[in-house]
């Protein structure tokens, strides 16, 4: 699979956006602790190896794991794993959160907009 045709995808590594009813709190207003959960750094330098072990071992706020999973489904689409991918992009789509991320070129897109998307993109419905 091409990275290329994820790119969106990863994009929401650099900034993420919890979204609230009243004020939407981003990544880059967080600690810097909290942005590192995301595996920003291992998935912008393509080692999907640390990358997933750094987004399996992450202590991210409960609000927002589904950040982590989004990037974590990437990284299995990336390395082969459909399978995997397919059933994290699912269990996105299954939950309640449906929080803003924003892309690398800036535009704010819900997470479960971009799993529909990796999955349509992986040939799965």
């Amino acid at each position: 699979m091409r990275f290329g045709s994820f790119g969106a995808i990863i994009s929401v590594t650099v900034l993420t956006a919890c979204a609230t009813a009243e004020a939407p709190r981003f990544a880059d207003e967080m600690q810097p602790s909290a942005i590192d959960g995301y595996a920003k750094s291992e998935l912008q330098e393509g080692d999907w190896s640390k990358a997933e072990q750094a987004l399996l071992g992450a202590d991210v706020a409960e609000e927002d794991q589904v950040f982590a999973k989004l990037n974590l489904a990437f990284v299995y689409s990336t390395t082969g794993r459909k399978d995997q991918a397919v059933a994290m992009y699912r269990e996105i789509l299954s939950g309640n959160d449906n929080p803003y991320a924003l892309l690398m070129n800036g535009e704010p897109r819900r997470v479960k907009t971009i799993a529909k998307t990796a999955l349509a993109r992986l040939g799965v419905e």
